[in-house]
């Protein structure tokens, strides 16, 4: 045989390929663009957790709001109609009592009430801290799913056009081994690279379907709502991520604040609970009128009527023990949570230790690979060359775009990486 022909069901192989790149790599031209800063806002926006952590600063609010309702004044008022019937030796005879009060209760000194306001005071804090961090982590993985997105697709991209040199490199082959100028090793070798080429763009295409699911996850967005992403502009003014003092970068994490917060309330409400030991002071007043109908107990109140003032003085004696058994229980929280937030203070310390370390890592391989690039370029280039003057054999030439393909996928996952890594920086040091 003069040449090894396709079957048909490699045919439509290829043609299944080919339609699969246009779907994945082809944005409908009613997709929606999304670039990295609304990117953000929307996740800002529809992200559920997000949403949790401002309903706890609500919750926060409104137990503040709960604890001062102790210490502020209560007023009352109350108006009654009582009839009586009395019988007395079978005679009846009945009677009618009208009353009207209102009263005045204020906590001149409870220990315990100021104690736990002061503690709702640091809880409302730290869950506004806690917000903070909850954000810088919900633009943090919007932008880590957004530049994983563009580096889905850039392979992808690499992908097709390696597929594309191969079957033009397939082509060629085939004529030359029709006239005789080429080996059937030669052939074959170029058709392995084309399935290679393909299998590869599968794998790119899926990379690029489920980085684009995930996106439309996090964001909440419709699912069936074509989306596009851009390259952020370049020239936005970089910050120094590396020159920074470690102590200073734990102590103005939002997290850490919040957790300290949290330690502060802890520490009030174990006042709260040594304060039950502590004598209350109440301070009460009223005004009471008892007139002959509710007609007339706004007229007859003024002149007839009974106005008293207390103030009362208690001292809980002996309550069961359960004041003992709330301070243990305070002081042994307060315990837990200073141990808690010594560990979260490593743990901050090494997270930043680590995305420096990466962050090195990936700024370096950025450099590696731009250089890689352009070294596999010259290379593919020269055994162009060389192979059109049968200075070298299929297999070298083959070796060459595989090495030009491989480069420039790794200048890809390099580029997005290190913005990755930046993001990353920038979170864990509470910038």
């Amino acid at each position: 045989m003069a040449c090894n022909r396709r079957t048909p069901f490699a045919l439509v192989f290829v043609a299944g390929i080919v339609v699969l790149g246009l779907l994945a790599a082809c944005v409908p031209a009613s997709a929606r663009v999304i670039t990295l800063d609304e990117c953000v806002e929307i996740a800002m926006e529809n992200n559920g957790s997000l949403g949790q952590a401002r309903e706890d600063v609500a919750t926060a609010g409104a137990n503040l709001m709960s604890n001062w309702s102790w210490a502020l004044p209560q007023i009352n008022a109350s108006v009654s109609r009582t009839n009586y019937l009395n019988v007395i030796e079978g005679f009846e005879g009945d009677s009618k009592v009208t009353s009207g009060q209102v009263g005045l209760n204020q906590v001149l000194f409870d220990g315990s009430t100021f104690a736990r306001i002061a503690g709702a005071y640091h809880s409302r804090d730290a869950s506004e801290l806690s917000l903070d961090w909850t954000t810088r982590d919900v633009v943090f993985g919007a932008k880590e799913l957004y530049y994983g997105l563009l580096k889905a697709e850039k392979l992808n991209g690499v992908a097709e056009e390696n597929l594309e040199l191969a079957n033009e490199q397939l082509r060629k082959t085939e004529s030359l081994f029709e006239l005789g100028s080429a080996s059937r090793s030669d052939l074959l070798k170029a058709q392995v690279q084309v399935q290679a080429a393909e299998l590869t763009l599968i794998t790119a295409q899926k990379g690029v379907g489920i980085s684009r699911a995930g996106l439309r996850l996090y964001l909440a967005l419709d699912p069936l709502e074509p989306i596009e992403v851009v390259d952020p502009p370049e020239g936005e003014e970089e910050i120094d991520l590396l020159n920074y003092d470690l102590a200073e970068a734990i102590a103005r994490r939002p997290d850490i604040q919040a957790f300290e917060e949290t330690v502060t309330a802890a520490k009030r409400s174990v006042l709260a609970s040594q304060a039950e030991y502590l004598p209350d002071l109440d301070l009460s007043v009223s005004y009471a009128g008892s007139p002959e109908d509710i007609g007339g107990l706004l007229d007859q109140i003024r002149n007839d009527y009974t106005r008293s003032v207390s103030v009362r003085l208690s001292l809980p004696i002996f309550t069961g023990l359960s004041r003992k058994a709330g301070v243990d229980h305070s002081k042994s929280s307060l315990r837990s949570l200073e141990l808690s937030l010594r560990d979260l203070k490593l743990q901050a310390a090494y997270e930043i230790e680590t995305a420096r370390l990466t962050l090195l890592e990936q700024e370096g391989s950025v450099a590696v690979a731009e250089k890689a690039v352009a070294q596999a370029e010259e290379d593919l280039n020269i055994s162009e060359e060389r192979f059109r003057l049968r200075a070298a054999s299929m297999l070298d030439r083959i070796d060459a775009r595989v090495a030009y393909s491989t480069a420039r996928a790794e200048y890809v996952r390099s580029r997005y990486d290190y913005e990755i890594a930046k993001a990353d920086m920038k979170r864990v040091l509470g910038l």
